[in-house]
Order: C-alpha cells, then structure tokens, then sequence
C-alpha cells in the first residue's frame, strides 16, 4: 500500500512539473500566424485578429504555472520575475519602438508624427491600450494609420502582469485560495465585458477591466492542472489521462478556433460573446497536454514551433511595416507589396529573436542588461514624448505648399464665426449662427457643416444670417428616423435631427433650408471605397418606435425625406436639396504634393475617382430622390458634385489645394471652391 502511495505521488510530481511544451508554442504560432494573415491579407483570415485572445489564454496559463512551480520550489522572487519579464520583452520592443520613430523622422509629415511620439510615449510605459482607446476604434481606418496600434494588447498583457503576480503571491503565501479570488476576478471582468459591448465597443476592446478575464482563462486552467495533479490519488480528474478524452478536447478546441478564424469577421461586436468561442477553443487545446494527437503532431511540428519561438518579435515587426506602408501610399499596398513586407517581418524576427533577445535574455550580467534596458525605455518614452509636445517637429518640412496643405487638414469653425453649441446640448440644435436670428438655415449631418463653411460667406454678402442645425455625425436631416438603435450612443439622431428640423418649423425668422447629407451611405448602410472597407458595418436606418430590419434603408430614407420635405414646405419654408460631393474612397494625403516618403499608386490619377464610378455609387439614391423631388417642384436642387467632376474624372484636389480632409468631407478651401463654381445656383 505504501509502495503504491510512493508510486502516486510520482505521477502527481510528474503531472505539475513545469516543463517545456513544444506544443504551446506550436499554438502561439497559430496565434501569430492568424493575426499577421489578417492584418496584411483580411479576406483570407477575417477573424484573425482573435489571435490575440489566443495569446491572453497563453500568457496567463504560462505564467501562472511559472508561479505555482516556483512557490513550490519555494524560490520565487517578484524582483527576478520582473526582471525577467524586462529581459524578455524590451530588446526587440526597444528596438521596434526606435526604428518607427528613425523612419517617421523621414516618412511622416508633421500631424503623424506628432501621434507617433505620443503612441512611443503611451507604449514605453504600457499604457498604450488606454491611449488607443480614447482617439477611436480597432477596425476603422484611422486604425491602420497608427504603427504602433497592435502594442495595446501587450499594455493589457503588462498591465496584468504587475497585478497578477503580487495578488497570486499574497494568496499563496497566506494560504488564501487562489482560485476563489481568480474565479471572482474573472467573472467580474467577463460581466464588464458582455455588459459594456454594445454601449462602448472601443471602450469593452482596449480597457483592461474588460478584457483580463481572458488571461484569468489561462490562470485559472494552470491552477485547475495543478489540482488536477495533486487529486489525481482520489482520481477526481483521472478520466483526463484516458488519450480519447484529450484528443476529442484538442479536437473540439480545434474547430472553436477554426471557427472563429474563418466565420468571425469586423462587423461582429467584439469582443462580446463572441470572444468566449476562441477562449474556450484555446483553453481546451492547452487542457488535451502535449500527448493529443493535435499537439503532438502538428503543433509540435518543429516548423510550426519555430515559429512559435520568434511569434513576439514577429507580432511586433508586421504592423508597423503594414501601417508605414498605408501611410506613405494613401491606400492599402498592392498584394505583392504586403507579402514582401510580411516576408520582411519574418526575417526581422528572426534576427531580433538570434542576435538581440536570446544574448540579452539568457546570457551573462543579467542586472546591468536590466539596467541598460530600463534606461533606454526610459529615454524612448521621453523623445516619445518631447515629439508629441513639439508637433511632431514641424521645421522638419519647409515646403510652404505642403504646410497649407496640412493646414487644410484641419476644420474647425472657432467660436467667433457664431455661437456654438456643444454635442451634449441635445436640446439646443443651433450649432452655428452668423446672427442671432438667421433666416437661412443648413442642416443635416457633418457634411452640412462643412459646406456650412463657404456658405456663410455667400449669404453674409447677400445680407443673410445663416445657421448650422444639428450637423451631427452620421444624422441625416430626416424626420423620426434613427441610426440603428441609438441607446447610449452620442450620434442620437431624434434629437440632432427630428428636434432641429421641429425648431426650424416653429421658427417664423426663418425663411429657407438646406438639407444635405451623405445620402448613399444611409441607403447602401456602408461606407466607401478601400479606406472605408473596414470602417464601418451595416448601418441600419429605422423609424422612431419601428423594429430594426423591417424595412429597408432606402425605404427608410425615401419616407423619412417625403415626411420632412412636406412639414417644411407646409411651414411654409424655402427648401434647397443639396446631392453631396463624391465620396473619394482614399486617403486624401495621396494628394500631398510633397512627403518625405512616398509610393505612388498603381492609377495614374492618383488624386481623382472615374466619373463612372462614382456614378456607380449614387446612381439608386440620386433615382429615389430625384423622383421623390420631381413631385415637388418648388424644392430647388443643387448638385454640389458638379463642381469637382468632369465627364471623365472627380477630383480631391487642384492646383495644390486639397478640396477634401479625408475621403469624403470637404475642407475649408474645397467647400469655398465648390461654393464658388455653383454660387449663381443658391
């Protein structure tokens, strides 16, 4: 009996001895490999950025079983586990991090490379995730324009690694359960999470509170190994050594991560729900050990854990050479080009991972590499910072052309035009006015405000006031109708919309209005072009009380316009209907005459959209209109298109003046030129 006892505890020892596993490096392959494919070819992998959830579940099962060993062992020291952490992440980062500040220095053009010196401030000290989270999302355009996004789930992952630890460490050393606390811990943070998803997507993608559950994933499952092992004598878990068992979890797991993968795409609410299937899949895989027949085979293929050993430095060589790229060509490369920078971020990692980690993590003088390490984070994050504050260094452009170029880029109406509201101020739709009681009024969405710009010259010289009514971000002017549901979300289109045009009625000052928005985009419910292929999902239009879904955009838009129309002409108001410039569909800092660096574009109008295709994309909402116009003669029609288009082209710039911001709504100087060419008409 005793030699039997002896014998168990053998295996027990066995079952938590912290050993290498072939195959969990095999799965940060995986992870890499997903998360890589996605950013430089999306069709191909469209949920691959759950790569990253698949990295959470590794980190927190690793080092939670690098703690319990040590506790067992009973050499653990938070000063060596810090210290090692710094030995293992800040060679490459460092050096990531100093080679996108020496390239923006001869790429990016002063406002870029500004944000780049604060993204270098906000990552040298692992707050980047909280940066990101305030300027915008993680699938819009503006995303792909930051080189050092990606480094926001390695600020989760540090932020989580000064906590877990000490925590983990407490509860040991004081024999609290640990797996009580962690279990709390996950829940909560599960619970932020499904709670928070649809009212603050960006906030529930990048906030630590909402996203550590995933590493607790990984925590929790170390700690349930270890009770797995120390229960094995009363075979609680025993049925787990049994091999069918562990290949149908690996299997099961499998089709979790495939299934996420292949079937996840940006439109879902992520993370959500939907993050528990690749958690799960991923939990599953580490559960099966190394002996099922998917670890064993393929995960511990000596390729594929090859590239499991260079996945960090691998992670974060790829975006910024993806991101550099879309900067300095204004669009998203050719393929052949992005598969070369893949290839490029192959052999980076490679050589970062022989020549710069291995010496620094393993070799000699461990204290002094921390030191030196520390230091130069240190530095980064202050010439990180000094750049922010500096401009981005605006003396490094001379070109005078280039800085009014810049200068367009900015659209901002200062208090002195008019009196301003904020968005908060719902229930005071008069955002602009040249005059206390302005007889003309534009309203509609941010397009209103942009032609707004020009039009208040036009009017000021005809003896006129004008105003500026709602302009809110993604309203049009329409009477009751709502962008999908509109619960907490600021564009709230009752009271931007509905409120402003009830005011405009109840308003005898006011004599006429103008209605402009960006009408294709309601109807189609997607944005245009390849810089908007990510940016947004389907917009859903519906009316005030009405069901999402039971009708259609069009139909939508098409009643909301024949209501709105007939209380304003019923009020007794002059109605102008504006059809909106061209969507581009690109970056409009193609148009730069002048940057540092540069890739031309494949078209030779690199500055324009073919007449054809912008007719393409207004063709159904010009005919809905046009009809619903047609039937109410006394409405005038101004084509705002006519005047940046010809028969052949549509132009985003002329003689050096950029008529647009961005892709779609005009600057300054573009709302005066199309002013200019069609002021006879108003």
């Amino acid at each position: 009996m005793e030699k039997q006892s002896k014998s168990v505890q053998t295996k027990v020892q066995n079952l938590i001895k912290l050993s290498y596993r072939p195959d969990i490096d095999g799965l940060r392959a995986v992870a890499v490999t997903a998360i890589v494919a996605f950013h430089a070819f999306p069709s191909l992998i469209p949920g691959g950025f759950v790569g990253v959830d698949i990295f959470f579940v590794i980190s927190g099962f690793l080092i939670t079983s690098l703690i319990l060993q040590s506790q067992k062992n009973q050499n653990f020291s938070f000063s060596e586990f810090y210290a090692a952490r710094i030995r293992r992440i800040f060679p490459t980062l460092t050096l990531v991090l100093s080679a996108s500040f020496a390239f923006g220095w001869f790429a990016l053009l002063s406002d870029e490379y500004k944000m780049l010196g604060k993204h270098i401030a906000a990552s040298a000290v692992f707050i980047p995730n909280f940066i990101f989270w305030s300027e915008s999302g993680y699938f819009d355009y503006a995303a792909a324009t930051k080189p050092l996004l990606h480094l926001w789930s390695l600020g989760i992952e540090e932020q989580f690694y000064l906590l877990w630890p000490l925590l983990a460490g407490l509860c040991l050393k004081h024999k609290i359960n640990l797996v009580k606390v962690g279990g709390v811990i996950f829940l909560a943070s599960l619970l932020i999470n499904l709670l928070m998803i649809e009212a603050a997507a960006s906030a529930t993608f990048f906030s630590p509170f909402s996203r550590i559950w995933e590493l607790l994933a990984g925590c929790l499952l170390a700690l349930f190994m270890q009770s797995k092992a120390s229960a094995f004598e009363a075979t609680k878990y025993k049925f787990l050594a049994h091999k069918s068992i562990n290949h149908g979890l690996t299997s099961l797991g499998l089709l979790l991560i495939l299934y996420s993968l292949f079937l996840f795409d940006q439109d879902i609410a992520f993370p959500g729900y939907w993050v528990l299937i690749p958690v799960a899949g991923t939990v599953l895989i580490i559960l099966a050990g190394d002996k099922a027949w998917l670890n064993n085979s393929v995960l511990s293929n000596q390729i594929v854990v090859g590239v499991g050993l260079i996945s960090f430095p691998l992670y974060l060589w790829h975006w910024p050479l993806l991101s550099f790229a879309r900067i300095i060509s204004g669009a998203t490369p050719d393929w052949l080009l992005r598969l070369a920078l893949v290839i490029a971020s192959f052999f980076l990692a490679i050589l970062s991972t022989h020549f710069l980690e291995r010496p620094i993590r393993f070799g000699r003088k461990t204290k002094t590499k921390v030191t030196l390490l520390v230091i130069a984070m240190i530095i980064l994050g202050g010439v990180g910072l000094t750049t922010f504050l500096q401009g981005g260094f605006e003396g490094r452009i001379s070109n005078q052309e280039v800085k009014a170029q810049l200068a367009d880029l900015n659209f901002d109406i200062p208090d002195s035009a008019g009196w301003y509201c904020d968005d908060l101020q719902y229930d005071s739709p008069r955002c602009h006015s040249t005059g206390p009681n302005p007889s003309v009024v534009v309203i509609g969405d941010s397009h209103a405000l942009t032609i707004y710009s020009a039009l208040r010259s036009l009017f000021k010289a005809k003896g006129q006031d004008i105003g500026l009514y709602g302009a809110s971000d993604g309203c049009p002017p329409l009477l009751e109708v709502v962008i999908q549901d509109q619960g907490g979300d600021f564009r709230n289109c009752l009271k931007k919309g509905t409120q402003a045009i009830q005011r405009i009625i109840a308003d005898p000052s006011i004599k006429e209005v103008i209605l402009t928005s960006r009408g294709p985009m309601y109807t189609t419910g997607l944005g245009y072009g390849d810089i908007e292929s990510t940016q947004f999902g389907n917009w859903v239009l519906h009316f005030e009380g009405v069901k999402q879904g039971e009708s259609d955009n069009s139909t939508v838009f098409s009643i909301g316009l024949t209501k709105t129309l007939d209380a304003l002409l019923a009020a007794g108001k002059k109605v102008t209907f504006l059809h909106d410039v061209p969507e581009l569909g690109f970056d409009i800092r193609r148009c730069f005459s002048f940057r540092p660096l540069y890739i031309a574009p494949n078209e030779t109008h690199s500055c324009s959209i073919s007449r054809a295709a912008f007719e393409k994309r207004t063709s159904a909402f010009k005919t809905m209109v046009n009809k619903i116009l047609t039937q109410r003669p006394e409405v005038k029609v101004i084509d705002l298109a006519k005047a940046l288009c010809d028969e052949k082209r549509c132009y985003g710039s002329k003689d050096g003046v950029l008529f647009y911001i961005d892709d779609d709504h005009l600057s300054h100087r573009g709302s005066a030129y199309v002013i200019s060419k069609l002021r006879d008409e108003f």
